[in-house]
């Protein structure tokens, strides 16, 4: 907003709610060119580092699918494996039944006996060394799968070198070895050999795939269950309606006696969170300033010390329209006459504190003074302000001269809004009055 300082017999009031209207010079626009300069490569920054994420997703992508089929392969192997060790422990099984029952025998002596030889052996064919004996073709199988024949065979193998076989038809000494007799017969099956070890407990498959049949009929209800144990208490429920006013009560005993006649008073030191250091003077609370939005012509019209914990009776969330309580910020230097000293406080958010006196019953603020009359105490001193005079109306209240912020309070929120009071000449005497100059003020007690 533009605030010229005229007279008030030449003051335009613009009819508008604009706050504020801020000029630059050189300098303003090198700061917007550096700026954007800033903002332009914060976004290239930011484009080059999402790049550089969406590649590493691709490789990441890559990477999943390699160990996906990797995996896929080493679970093939693995069923491959399983099946040939299910296969070799089958066969391990056998050959174990096939040792129990030779062992049987052994021990029992029951040995199958040889049929007698029904055909004359085949002649040994030219070049036989000495003490080999051909086996028949009839006998093979036998030799395999019984025990006579293994015998049979470990006693061929076993001949000794020395012994010699007479040719076929030859006559001789009774006491001479004759021919081998031909293999016998399976025997009986032998008796069940013994239990095996429990084989190990195989891999669990992969899952079936999901059913086709119909969906099956709802069952029915089953009996109620036991009663389950109480559970906890849950939380308070909102406040209810207000009732109806009861009746009056009993009038209530006296009261001690008053600290003679003198009651005390109560101010508030805008723009600090503590009271002066009197030990007559205590702090009753510390707040935040608060009150109307500089554009709403309807609300409050004074400023007021908000307490930092309130307290709720009856409410309705939301907004229904009616007025509204807003913070309240310094607005010094936005035509460049803070009066204030050291940091600035620019729209940041306004504390308060509510002080008590106890011996000093009366108060008073004076603007455009820094001392007191005298037989009074100054409570503190600082500069008149209120809203800018295109906003709406507010009461005039004596800032303390060295301010305190809230602290996280430095967002420009607007609000309500405290401006510094300048002397207007005219219908205000000047001298000793001066034209556009900041006025002070004091607080007072008595």
């Amino acid at each position: 907003m533009t605030s010229d300082k005229l007279p008030y017999g030449h003051l335009i009031m613009p009819e508008r709610s604009a706050r504020r209207e801020r000029t630059g010079g050189p300098l303003g626009s090198a700061v917007g060119v550096l700026g954007a300069a800033a903002v332009f490569a914060s976004a290239v920054v930011l484009a080059v580092i999402v790049q550089n994420i969406g590649h590493e997703m691709a490789n990441l992508r890559e990477s999943v699918a390699a160990l996906k089929a990797a995996a896929q392969r080493d679970h093939n192997d693995m069923a491959k494996l399983q099946a040939r060790a299910e296969r070799d422990q089958v066969e391990v099984l056998s050959l174990r039944e096939r040792i129990v029952v030779l062992e049987t025998q052994i021990r029992g002596g029951n040995f199958p006996q040889n049929y007698a030889e029904q055909e004359q052996p085949s002649a040994s064919p030219e070049g036989e060394q000495p003490g080999h004996v051909a086996e028949t073709d009839s006998g093979a199988q036998n030799n395999n799968a019984t025990m006579g024949g293994l015998l049979r065979r470990r006693s061929k193998r076993e001949a000794p070198g020395n012994w010699v076989r007479l040719p076929s038809g030859s006559g001789c000494c009774p006491n001479q070895a004759g021919r081998d007799g031909r293999d016998g017969r399976d025997g009986p099956a032998g008796a069940p050999g013994l239990k095996g070890d429990p084989g190990q407990k195989g891999d669990i498959g992969l899952p079936g795939e999901p059913g086709t049949g119909p969906k099956g009929s709802k069952g029915e209800t089953g009996i109620q269950g036991v009663k389950g144990p109480k559970g906890a208490q849950g939380p308070s429920g909102n406040n209810g309606v207000a009732g109806i006013q009861g009746t009056k009560g009993q009038k209530g005993a006296q009261g001690p006696s008053g600290n003679n006649g003198v009651g005390g008073s109560v101010y508030i030191r805008w723009g600090r969170t503590t009271c002066p250091t009197d030990s007559e003077t205590s702090l009753i609370y510390d707040g935040i300033a608060g009150g109307s939005h500089y554009t709403h012509s309807g609300g409050g019209a004074n400023y007021v010390c908000l307490p930092k914990d309130p307290e709720w009776g009856v409410f309705t969330d939301g907004n229904q329209g009616t007025t509204y309580m807003q913070g309240a910020e310094y607005q010094d230097a936005q035509f460049g006459n803070s009066p204030f000293q050291g940091a600035s406080v620019y729209d940041h958010d306004v504390p308060c504190a509510v002080c008590h006196v106890a011996s000093r019953g009366s108060k008073l603020m004076i603007p455009a003074r820094l001392s007191c009359p005298g037989g009074w105490t100054r409570e503190y001193k600082g500069y008149l302000m209120a809203e800018n005079y295109n906003n709406n109306r507010s009461e005039f209240v004596c800032m303390d001269g060295e301010p305190e912020t809230r602290p996280g309070g430095h967002v420009d929120h607007n609000g309500a809004l405290f401006y510094p009071v300048e002397a207007s000449c005219g219908s205000l005497p000047c001298p000793n009055y001066v034209q556009g100059r900041e006025l002070t003020c004091v607080v007072c007690t008595k």
